[in-house]
């Protein structure tokens, strides 16, 4: 029976979160105005706080205690809400001072930066915080810097020529001025559970900088496993680390660093020397950090070295511009594989995996959702399609790019990994060799990026994004039924209609809420 006390009031609405999602899918759901992204208690963007009823322990899970005594909590891992009445929290109380106490140029285009917090801070290295200009520009860089061994909070900030936070660093901002920062905020760091694991670190550009405060914070804690850590960049004068790794290297034998610049007479990318030397990762931590390119890359040839995907814990810089897909250039650009092909016996194994799978996803209460108006037949047919056009190189016309199928589904990274693991569940049933496993998921990976958003997008056709998302206001030109309730509809009467669906909901229901 449905707990009809689960629910959470907000903006004079209340949303019934149903059985399976969380507090901020039932908003969504209902046409909540949230400002939200990660989705997983990492950015706190979505952060409210509670007027009244009660929390249940994951909603503030992820706070610090004085956070969860204002009755602040994330929605995004709110999944027991009894009676909750929220508000937008006043969220410039949240904001630090910090002193510039040094300011260095560490190469052409890196600048160093040493912050003193006025109140107290507690960080851990490969975290991330806010930086606002007095523009109220707001960038995110991660920290570098570890507290038990360095006194000042450390950020390295590549300028970029158009980047408004970066030029404001690097031409006018000078030692002693005050900033105001907030955070820390993320899970990119060391954990102790990671110990007696081997490390692997793999960062681009500026993407080093968490990295070795990684490495650091592992080697400090008496991580005895390797741990290997590699930088990459264009040019040689850019790999601004080197003496700091080379005396890491000098003091803890089990730490490697390898630098290489890939316009410098490098035959290879350092993503690709890093893989090619690690073939197999089963038993590895993975950190990655850089730009969303490099890292999407690194993902893909990780996942095909057997890499679990929660051992995968990545940073990349993300832009302030949304990811524009090119789902066509992807498929091109994969090669078909006759030996996994022929294991799945031309076909006839995939069809009996699929069918298993989409069983158990019509019956998974997070999965099922995005299901509501298909048939297990129809979708478990279009990915047959799909995959076996990869794998033969045969191309179905029929198969809409994944990007243009997905575009309106709100997807996580948790939730994106929630699926794969489901997935090559069902696949190692079949007994299927396991580095071919291992190919498969790579190329899953490979529809990543196109996948995981924090809100819904148009699709994109010749490169021009085709924005159909949200409601209009309607009147119904003959009786109908509501998608939402069920209850009937007369002609005349208003109802809001979601644009990308055709969806159409009474003013009872309002597209889910309670």
């Amino acid at each position: 029976m449905e707990n009809t006390q689960n629910w959470i009031s907000f903006d004079g609405k209340k949303y019934l979160i149903k059985e399976g999602e969380t507090a901020l899918d039932a908003m969504l759901r209902g046409g909540a105005n949230l400002h939200f992204s990660c989705r997983k208690g990492s950015c706190r963007s979505c952060m409210l706080e509670a007027v009244s009823g009660e929390l249940g322990e994951e909603a503030q899970s992820r706070l610090s205690e004085e956070m969860r005594a204002r009755n602040l909590f994330l929605p995004c891992v709110t999944r027991t809400a009894t009676k909750v009445e929220a508000r937008l929290p006043d969220l410039s109380q949240w904001n630090i001072k910090a002193l510039v106490a040094e300011k260095n140029q560490l190469s052409d285009d890196v600048w160093q930066l040493l912050l003193e917090p006025l109140t107290t801070m507690e960080w851990r290295a490969g975290q991330f915080i806010n930086l606002t200009s007095p523009d109220g520009e707001t960038r995110s860089y991660s920290l570098a810097s570890i507290p038990e061994e360095d006194y000042f909070a450390e950020l390295h900030i590549r300028r970029y020529p158009d980047g408004k936070v970066s030029n404001w660093v690097a031409e006018r901002l000078s030692v002693g001025d005050e900033v105001d920062i907030q955070g820390p905020v993320g899970t990119c760091y060391y954990d102790s559970a990671m110990a007696g694991q081997p490390l692997l670190l793999v960062g681009i550009g500026t993407g080093a900088a968490p990295l070795i405060g990684v490495a650091r914070d592992a080697l400090r804690r008496g991580h005895t496993a390797p741990i290997t850590l590699y930088h990459g960049a264009a040019l040689e004068k850019n790999l601004y680390l080197t003496e700091k790794l080379s005396a890491l290297e000098a003091q803890y034998p089990n730490f490697t660093a390898h630098c290489t610049a890939s316009q410098d007479g490098a035959k290879q990318r350092v993503v690709d020397i890093a893989f090619a030397q690690h073939p197999d990762l089963r038993d590895h931590t993975l950190f990655l950090a850089g730009a969303p390119d490099s890292v999407e890359t690194a993902r893909i040839k990780a996942v095909a070295c057997g890499v679990k995907l929660a051992s995968i814990h990545a940073d990349p810089f993300e832009t302030t511009e949304p990811y524009m897909p090119d789902d066509e250039a992807k498929i091109a650009a994969i090669k078909p594989d006759p030996e996994l092909w022929a294991a799945l016996k031309d076909g006839a194994l995939l069809s009996q995996i699929l069918d298993d799978f989409y069983t158990r996803v019509f019956q998974d209460p997070r999965l099922s959702p995005f299901f509501q108006k298909v048939t297990k037949s129809r979708v478990a047919g279009k990915q047959y399609a799909f995959t076996a056009g990869l794998l033969t190189g045969i191309p179905s016309s029929f198969v809409e790019p994944p990007f243009n199928a997905h575009h309106w589904m709100v997807i996580s990274d948790e939730l994106f990994d929630y699926r794969e693991n489901l997935f090559f569940e069902c696949v190692r049933a079949y007994d299927l060799p396991e580095h071919l496993v291992a190919r498969w998921a790579s190329l899953h990976e490979v529809f990543r990026r196109t996948m995981v958003k924090s809100a819904e997008r148009g699709q994109v056709h010749n490169g021009v994004e085709q924005d159909k998302s949200g409601y209009t206001d309607e009147i119904l030109g003959l009786d109908g039924m509501c998608d939402g309730c069920f209850e009937e509809i007369l002609e005349g009467s208003p109802v809001r209609m979601h644009q990308r669906t055709g969806e159409i909901f009474c003013s009872k229901c309002e597209a889910g809420a309670a």
